[in-house]
């Protein structure tokens, strides 16, 4: 296993700030190869030019980019899922261009019970078209599991990977992601490892009773609610060779994940 950091929660700094941390963040041990780009970090270097010198800044810094992270969902009507589908073609070629293995996506923009038959199957229909897409551009598409969207529970990841198997989707498992309904990760970690292509790591104190008020911690802080160390024991003994991400958002996440950078060191990730 390796370790990358996820870009999504830098938003207001650009792609040459991201990699000047990574180089600071090496000097002090921290054992990061690789980098989960965020989609708006990537736009600005659309063009054959520009990806071009990205491309090679990554690779003097021998930074891999295991996925590219996008914002797409299928699910919010006809006139979106067109969007999501040429925002997906558009991702996919620039990942491509990168050395991307894949995309990130959200399936659907609402909890998996409250979605009618209608609303799952037509949103299928768009993420299937989608994965075939990336994947005739040499690219798969990843569903992050996400509390609040379609890909929230055990039931409805099976019946997604059942229904896609075919268009190459795997999936980001996110342990913490579990938490606000109170599944247990390690469960779903059995059931799904077949299909699971990526991992994101980060760690809170939960408030169930208002979300907000959630407080990030270290990635392997014991008194966090997820113990992403027991998540880490179980992907070894399965023998994942994929990246595990830290993952953290805003000025609450950036103690937790400078923290979470010092405690990656001499983990096998």
């Amino acid at each position: 296993m390796k370790w990358s950091v996820c870009t999504t929660g830098m938003k207001e700094h650009d792609v040459q700030w991201v990699l000047e941390q990574i180089d600071l963040w090496r000097r002090e041990g921290a054992p990061i190869d690789g980098l989960e780009l965020w989609e708006g970090h990537l736009e600005p270097h659309a063009s054959r030019h520009e990806l071009e010198s990205l491309v090679e800044q990554l690779g003097q810094r021998r930074i891999e980019v295991p996925v590219v992270s996008g914002y797409t969902y299928f699910s919010q009507g006809p006139a979106e899922r067109e969007k999501d589908i040429l925002r997906i073609q558009k991702l996919a070629a620039i990942g491509r261009t990168i050395g991307a293995r894949a995309i990130r996506t959200f399936f659907g923009h609402i909890p998996s019970a409250k979605t009618s038959p209608e609303l799952w199957d037509e949103s299928l229909l768009a993420l299937r078209h989608a994965a075939k897409i990336a994947y005739d551009d040499g690219m798969e598409l990843w569903v992050e599991t996400h509390y609040q969207t379609f890909a929230d529970h055990l039931d409805a990841l099976q019946e997604l990977i059942e229904a896609t198997h075919d268009c190459h989707v795997k999936l980001i498992f996110d342990p913490a992601n579990f938490n606000p309904d109170h599944i247990d990760p390690l469960q779903v970690l059995d059931a799904m490892y077949a299909s699971i292509a990526h991992v994101h790591c980060k760690n809170y104190h939960w408030n169930h009773n208002c979300w907000y008020r959630s407080q990030p911690v270290s990635a392997f802080d014991p008194t966090g609610d997820v113990n992403n160390a027991a998540v880490l024991r179980e992907l070894q003994g399965r023998g994942y060779t994929g990246y595990v991400s830290l993952e953290y958002f805003g000025r609450r996440g950036w103690s937790a994940l400078l923290r979470s950078l010092v405690e990656c060191r001499g983990r096998s990730a």
